[in-house]
């Protein structure tokens, strides 16, 4: 066996359970397993979505567990992907106008390198569902040269745009193809190689590695790993029964011939290439391009859409204050110095939620007014209020919450959102 740390191999290629109906790796055990095992850092990039990203990034670095209690092994860096489905044409939605006469999604693994990567892939997976869905997910070429500033490219499996070329002795066409992703993407485009004992991943390898040397082009050892554990293989089958719906006694039903697609040691994986180790620590090279910290200071507070404002306001809490002292007009509560004083103490707080922890309520709550007033509009009911919320008069005024006075009745505010100068609300409140 080659001697190598799991320290000095990074699997970039993984499928977690926001592969639907194929990744049984659990997002809440599986990094905890890669940082027992010793690797520095984990990919995920499942199928057709970025859903899973935030949950990942935070098992990855957190120090502590639910229950309060320090983790035993050091966080690892995040490196977050997806395995986008790659058409001809995102808008074709017919058979007949797919590259192969099929679906037309080819796979392609883009993986974030900073906050611009991370939002681009964001923007891709949204536009995937929103303009390319047909049988998947898809995204084309014209979206990448829009939205590729950021992100790391890798020819992901067998179903890749590149691979199916080469297996299907297309070597030029192949070549055509992974020539313009290398001018896309520079040198952040990398070759993926892979093998679980399949015979069309041996018969493409030694063209995969052929191709890669001539345009100059680094190759990345993966394992595409859809479980945890080699004994996860046959709860592997189950899954892909369910996603079919075959029954685990079908001999014709789909299924993955060898339980090799686990979180391998580092060890495993370079027995595997042990004739071209360079893949392996290339790995490594993908791993210090990402900048984990870049994404990780814009993880923090809300991330609101901007909310129009009429020209005469300056910011979102000027037009909120407005329209909540107009709102407590309308209630005809405006000469009571009770309501007042509430008033004005809502809107504080509020502030200092912006000012000490970057919690934009302001535009949460005018958002939240808007889409209030828009139900009532078209006749749609609407709830009175729930929970702490409907003690504030501030959500009151706005019509956001209606019923009893929370001044009359002695609701309190505080439960609901209450500041001062040295408190600050933490998260995992508000999850």
């Amino acid at each position: 066996m080659t001697k190598i740390k799991n320290s000095e191999f990074i699997h970039l290629h993984n499928h977690t359970e926001f592969s639907a109906f194929d990744g049984l790796n659990k997002m809440s055990n599986f990094p905890y397993l890669a940082r027992k095992m010793g690797f520095k850092a984990l990919g995920v990039t499942d199928h057709g979505t970025v859903g899973g990203l935030v949950k990942f990034f935070q098992e990855c670095t957190k120090s502590y567990d639910k229950n309060g209690n320090k983790i035993e092994y050091d966080p690892i860096i995040p490196i977050l992907g997806c395995e986008f489905y790659l058409a001809k044409d995102r808008f074709a939605k017919s058979k007949k106008e797919q590259i192969d006469g099929r679906k037309g999604n080819r796979h392609l693994v883009l993986i974030a390198k900073n906050w611009k990567g991370f939002q681009n892939l964001c923007t891709l997976s949204e536009k995937s569902w929103t303009e390319g869905f047909y049988n998947d997910p898809r995204i084309d070429f014209s979206l990448l040269e829009q939205y590729h500033e950021g992100l790391i490219c890798s020819t992901a499996c067998l179903s890749s745009i590149v691979n199916s070329n080469l297996l299907h002795g297309r070597y030029d066409h192949a070549k055509r193809i992974a020539t313009k992703l290398k001018d896309l993407f520079g040198d952040d485009f990398y070759f993926e190689v892979m093998y679980h004992g399949l015979d069309a991943e041996r018969y493409i390898i030694p063209d995969i590695f052929k191709l890669a040397d001539s345009l100059g082009v680094k190759v990345v050892a993966t394992n595409d790993c859809h479980y945890s554990c080699k004994d996860d293989g046959a709860s592997h089958e189950v899954l892909m029964c369910m996603s079919t719906s075959r029954c685990i006694h079908d001999p014709k039903r789909l299924k993955f011939p060898y339980h090799e697609f686990y979180l391998k040691s580092a060890e495993e994986m370079a027995d595997i290439f042990s004739d071209r180790m360079d893949s392996i620590y290339n790995t490594m090279d993908i791993a210090a391009k990402v900048d984990y910290k870049d994404i990780s200071k814009n993880f923090g507070g809300m991330r609101l859409p901007k909310f129009p404002m009429p020209e005469n306001f300056s910011d979102p809490h000027d037009y909120l204050e407005y329209v909540a002292w107009q709102g407590l007009k309308d209630l005809g509560s405006e000469h009571s110095e009770k309501h007042i004083d509430r008033l004005r103490l809502e809107l504080d707080d509020v502030k200092i939620a912006k000012l000490n922890n970057n919690y934009d309520f302001a535009t949460y709550f005018l958002i939240v007014r808007d889409y209030i007033q828009f139900a009532k509009s078209k006749g749609i009911l609407t709830g009175c209020g729930r929970g702490s919320g409907f003690g504030s008069l501030l959500l009151k005024t706005l019509g956001i919450t209606y019923g009893v006075d929370p001044i009359e009745h002695n609701l309190l505010w505080e439960r609901f959102l209450g500041f001062d100068t040295k408190k600050f609300v933490r998260e995992q409140d508000f999850v």
